[in-house]
This record gives C-alpha cells, structure tokens and sequence, in this order.
C-alpha cells in the first residue's frame, strides 16, 4: 500500500512533538473518532490489508492509537502555535518498553498511519522521516549524521469532521494514566536536555503519584478560564519531575497553562469560578526550610537585607540572584552569576556578598554553600503538594507555580492561613506568605 501523503500541501507554521496521551473528553469526539475508526477498519477490510481480526489486547491498542492521533491533529489545527507535529516511527523507539511514552507511540502506529493517509482516505498529510549519513573512513563505513522526524498534519477529511462536529479544544482531554511522576538523568555538558529515565515504583512512588492524580482529576474538574487569546486552558494536567536519577532531588511541578503566562497576566486574566484571582507566594522559601532544617529560627525581617553587613538594602535584587545561585551549584562561586550586575555594582565582589550572608546567617551558612538545590527542589514541591492537598479539602481551587498558588481573591486569608500550617508542619518554622 503506497501513501499519498505528497498530493496535500505540507502546512507552513511550526509543529510540535506528537503528544500520545490525549483522549476525547465529550461525547462528540469520542463520534468523529468512531466514524474514523470505522473508515479505517472498512478501508483494512475491502483491500484486505489485514489477514486475521485483532486480538480483543490489540484492538484496544489500535482504537487507542487512532484516538491519540486525531485528537493530537484536531487539538493541533485548534490551536494557533502550530499546524502540525513530528514524532518517530523507528522501531528502537516504538518497541521499545517505557512508562512515559503512552500505548500510541508503539508498533500499531505505522499501519494506523499507512491508511489513514491511504487514498481515498486523506485524514491525515505526512511527510516521512529521513536520516542521513556520512562516510567516516577510507572503507567507506557510514554513520548516522543526523535527520528528521516524519510530520503529520490534518488532512481534508479530518478537517471537514472538525468543522461539521463543531470541535474545539474542550473536546480533547488528556489520559489520566499518563506518567505524572518523571524521573530525568542528570544534565549532559552538551547542553542537551536530560534524558528520562525508568524506574521501579516504590511504595514511595506509588503515593507521590497518586497525590498527583487527585490534584490532576481535581483541577481538571475545576471552573477555570482565562481571557487571554489563545491561551490552552484545557492544558491543567501536572507531573512532578525529579532530578539527576534521584527522587530526593526536585520534583517540581510542570504542565499548567498559567505557569506559561506571566505574574501579571495570572492576575489579571484568569477567572476561577468566574472570580478574579491573587497570587499567593512563599517568600524567601528556600532560607526558610535551610533554617527549618538546622533547627534553627531564622532572624527576623527579609532574611536578603544585608543593610547591617555592609551592603545596602537597595540591592536585595541582585543578593537575592547571589544566594540562589550558591544554593544550587555545587561548588561556591568566585563570580557573581550572570545578570546580577545590573542589581548589584560592580564594587561588590561575590566574596564580598558571601562574607556578608555568612554574617547574617551564620546557622545555615554552611548547608547554604553544600550544593543541595536540588533536595531543597524535593522540600519545596513536598510542601506545595501538601499545600494543594489541603485546600483540594476546602473545596478552593489553586493553580501552583512552584513557590505560589494562583486562588480565587476571597480566599486569600484563608489560603495564607493552610500555607504557613502546612509550611510549619514540615520545617518548624513560620513563613512569609505575600501577595505577588
């Protein structure tokens, strides 16, 4: 069987990574899909492409298949960033075992792909994938210089289902049995993002994904808008990311449309139950749970004021870019980070800075300058999990960004008041809670 993906124009704005994992969440594209699903099964059937029926496990996989594809191209076409999206169709990543990639990203996927873009059928454009290569010695032996990933599009028939099911993004949801707890290797020194890693669950792993399966199932029940164009506000669903092979390490959470949009736009535009909204930030957080963690308390007043040490309160900016880059590097610079000096004259040196923060905080001094940014990541997000969990038992609505949640105005004492406790209950130490 030959595709016939050239006879439709390739799309002219950027694609993305096919997403594997989204569903149909109404009833009127869980019909589009039926209607393509029994197209494709009648076009395998009248030309015989098929020589037995499924087995009841692969048919479940084949109808997973075709729905994460339409959905993926339906949500693609809705959305105005890009008009298509690239994925791989090599068997070392499609056999391949792996709990992130999802039941779409697997072996079915070509034979879904050889007839959907088959003629006649025409619901999806593709372009294939190509590698290339390079001789590397006298005996002319080749190696892998690089290539591209095959591009899918929306085809005619795909779009006149859109159009004619009155499809919009509200119609596209995610799996709720996607990974939502990602274990990364550590960082290369190319600079290339780091890699996921598999794992064994644990008992731990087992309750750190269900915590964030409640909050995921909770929010995307929530009343949530937000009136910025163009703006995915479908897009609630988060994981938590831990670091450097090891679930002591980050686990911050990702994936909310609002952690894309600035403080400003967060609290100007975002409507929860139709309400405007505040947003809610532990302050000076990572000194906090450090003095938490000596079993000491910390000074009173901004904890970034080095005013009594020798430099002067108008540049906590710039201190502020100091300390959090000592607290997560491994080594103590000799060098103020990159962009301090426009909050912080050049007078000051960085030995001058860390001289003056080990005078104000000689307690955590030292676990300050051990290189545990990371495991104070894991502290950070345990507290906003806990700090989620909570409120989910109030009934209120939060969207979290690391150190802040995003909630309705009227409940902001009430959110402050469920922050500082569950802050206490971790660290023994009462926070700074403000509005951002």
């Amino acid at each position: 069987m030959e595709l016939n993906s050239s006879r439709i124009k390739f799309p002219q704005n950027k694609a993305r990574a096919f997403t594997p994992h989204l569903r149909a969440a109404s009833d009127k594209m869980k019909k589009l899909i039926e209607e393509v699903q029994a197209q494709i099964e009648g076009y395998e059937d009248h030309y015989h492409t098929r020589k037995r029926a499924r087995r009841r496990a692969d048919q479940l996989t084949f109808e997973r298949t075709v729905e994460a594809i339409l959905c993926d191209l339906c949500r693609c076409e809705l959305e105005p960033q890009c008009d298509a999206v690239y994925l791989p169709l090599s068997n070392k990543v499609l056999r391949k075992k792996s709990r992130y990639k999802g039941v779409a990203l697997g072996k079915t996927l070509p034979d879904v792909l050889k007839v959907t873009c088959a003629e006649g059928m025409d619901f999806l454009g593709m372009e294939k994938g190509r590698s290339t290569f390079k001789i590397i010695n006298d005996e002319m032996n080749m190696a892998f210089a690089g290539g591209i990933q095959t591009t899918l599009w929306a085809g005619p028939k795909l779009l006149s289902r859109i159009e004619s099911f009155g499809i919009d993004l509200s119609d596209i949801g995610h799996d709720p049995e996607e990974e939502v707890i990602v274990l990364r290797k550590p960082k290369r020194k190319d600079k290339v993002p780091p890699e996921t890693q598999e794992y064994s669950d644990t008992q731990e792993t087992v309750s750190v994904r269900q915590s964030m399966r409640e909050i995921n199932a909770w929010l995307a029940e929530a009343d949530i808008g937000c009136d910025l164009d163009g703006v995915p506000v479908q897009d609630r669903r988060l994981r938590r990311i831990f670091n450097n092979s090891d679930f002591s390490q980050g686990g911050r959470l990702y994936g909310g449309f609002w952690q894309r949009l600035t403080s400003e736009q967060r609290q100007e535009h975002i409507l929860i139950d139709g309400d405007c909204c505040v947003e809610l930030d532990y302050g000076q957080m990572s000194l906090a749970i450090l003095y938490g963690l000596a079993g000491k308390a910390p000074p009173a007043g901004d904890l970034f004021d080095l005013a009594d040490h020798g430099i002067p309160t108008e540049y906590r900016k710039g201190i502020k870019k100091c300390i959090q880059a000592v607290i997560n590097t491994d080594k103590l610079p000799t060098r103020a980070p990159k962009g301090v000096r426009k909050h912080l004259p050049g007078k000051y040196s960085m030995g001058e800075v860390m001289r003056a923060v080990e005078k104000k905080h000689p307690e955590i001094y030292p676990l300050m300058t051990s290189g545990m940014g990371m495991q104070l990541f894991r502290n950070e997000s345990d507290i906003l999990v806990d700090v989620l969990l909570a409120l989910k038992k109030r009934g209120i609505v939060a969207l979290p960004i690391h150190d802040a949640v995003v909630v309705m105005d009227d409940k902001q004492q009430e959110t402050t008041d469920i922050m500082k406790k569950v802050f206490w209950d971790h660290t023994g130490v009462i926070p700074d809670v403000s509005l951002g």
